[in-house]
C-alpha cells in the first residue's frame, strides 16, 4: 500500500517502488500482482533482473495451475471410484432381490 502511493506519488523513485512492490508479491506468492509489476517495471525500462524476476514467476504460476489440475485430476478419480462403487453395489442389491 505504501509503495504503490510512493510509485504514484513520487516519479523519481517509481522505478525502486514498483520493482520492490513485484520482488515483494512474489515472495509471498502473489504472483498476479508481482507479474503486473514487473509488466510495469518493464514498461519504463529494460532490465535483465526484473526480465529473470519475470519468468520466475511464471514458472511458479505454471506450478501453482499444475498442482490444481493434479487435485481436481484426483478428486474426479475419487468421486468416479465412489460413483462405480454405489453402482456396483446397487446392481448387486438388485440381483439379491430377484
Amino acid at each position: 500500500m505504501i509503495l504503490e502511493e510512493l510509485a504514484r506519488t513520487h516519479p523519481d523513485g517509481r522505478r525502486d517502488y514498483i520493482y520492490y512492490l513485484a520482488f515483494g508479491n512474489a515472495r509471498i506468492k502473489e504472483y498476479t500482482s508481482g507479474l503486473k509489476y514487473c509488466r510495469a517495471f518493464l514498461d519504463i525500462e529494460s532490465n535483465d533482473q526484473v526480465r529473470s524476476l519475470e519468468e520466475y514467476i511464471k514458472k511458479e504460476i505454471d506450478k501453482e495451475v499444475a498442482k490444481g489440475m493434479a487435485v481436481a485430476g484426483g478428486a474426479a478419480l475419487v468421486l468416479g471410484g465412489i460413483l462405480g462403487l454405489g453402482i456396483a453395489m446397487a446392481r448387486n442389491k438388485q440381483k439379491r432381490e430377484k
